[in-house]
Order: C-alpha cells, then structure tokens, then sequence
C-alpha cells in the first residue's frame, strides 16, 4: 500500500514558488550618472573619446596638471562642458556629466 502511494505522489507534479535572483543593475534601470573635473586646456574630443585630465572633484582637477589615461566615450556625454571655476593659477576648470 505504501509503495503504491510513493509511486503516486512522485507521478504528481509538485509547483514550488521560484523567486529570479537578479544581480548587479535591475531591468530597466540604467547607471548613475558621473559628474567629472578637468582642466579646460586639456579637454579635447578625438576619435569617439573625451581626454582631459579628469578628476573626481574641483581640487584634484587643479592638482593634476597633465592628461590623464581616463578616456570617457563620447556618447556617454549627458551635458557639454562647463566652466565651474579656476583654479589659483587662473586655469579655467570645466565640469562634465556623463555614465
């Protein structure tokens, strides 16, 4: 008797609740947009690639006085450059919206 009612319940479809574990971004959503500092004597626009010496902040776009190996893509662009300040040696500052 109980063999017969093992057999039956593995012929029995058994629904269990799955759940989809999605890691890194969510569908439909995008990144976060990067806000980044350089120089405006070193921006330049080449091939598809923005140069410049970007920086995190203001003051580290004034410290950095050479192009750094940070390449943003061109259509990553969400804004134009903008001036935002100088630094002490009167060298305009632009900042840039990006992803």
């Amino acid at each position: 008797m109980w063999q017969w009612l093992l057999a039956t319940s593995l012929l029995v479809p058994v629904s269990f609740d799955t759940q989809t574990i999605i890691v890194g971004p969510q569908p439909g959503e995008g990144q976060s947009p990067y806000l980044s500092f350089c120089q405006q004597r070193f921006y330049e626009e080449e091939d598809g690639r923005l140069l410049c010496n970007w920086a995190v902040n203001f003051n580290y776009a004034c410290f950095v006085s050479y192009p750094s190996n940070k390449v943003i893509q061109a259509g990553a662009k969400l804004s134009e450059p903008e001036v935002v300040g100088e630094c002490d040696d009167g060298e305009p500052v632009i900042k840039l919206l990006h992803y």
